[in-house]
């Protein structure tokens, strides 16, 4: 699987804006964006827990991308069969909202 980043890759120590695109499989990613998830297919330390099974295979949408501060990348991706994702407000509902690595997610096409 292929990812780059765009639109200001940051480095430690220089501005900490996440990139608001990212490029996964060949398909720009970005806000809005309908994607697969795939839990467990980033390097992890740990093995897949309870919510990588229950996930698996299911779609969301991209929130947003956000950035820690060691420069990793997340998906912040809610489900599409949620009943609560209509109402998703990071202050209120924090719940539901899902984070992935770019590597646990398939982009989708428009149509599906």
């Amino acid at each position: 699987m292929s990812l780059t980043a765009n639109d200001g890759w940051v480095f430690p120590g220089e501005d900490s804006r996440p990139p608001e695109t990212i490029t996964i499989a060949g398909h720009q990613v970005r806000a809005g964006t309908r994607v697969r998830l795939c839990p467990g297919r980033a390097p992890r330390e740990h093995l897949a827990d309870a919510f990588d099974l229950l996930l698996d295979g299911r779609t969301g949408r991209v929130e947003v991308i956000q950035q820690d501060f060691e420069n990793r990348l997340y998906l912040v991706v809610t489900l599409d069969d949620d009943p609560g994702r209509e109402q998703w407000d990071e202050r209120i509902l924090p719940g539901h909202r899902f984070f992935f690595f770019p590597e646990e997610v398939e982009p989708l096409a428009a149509e599906e």
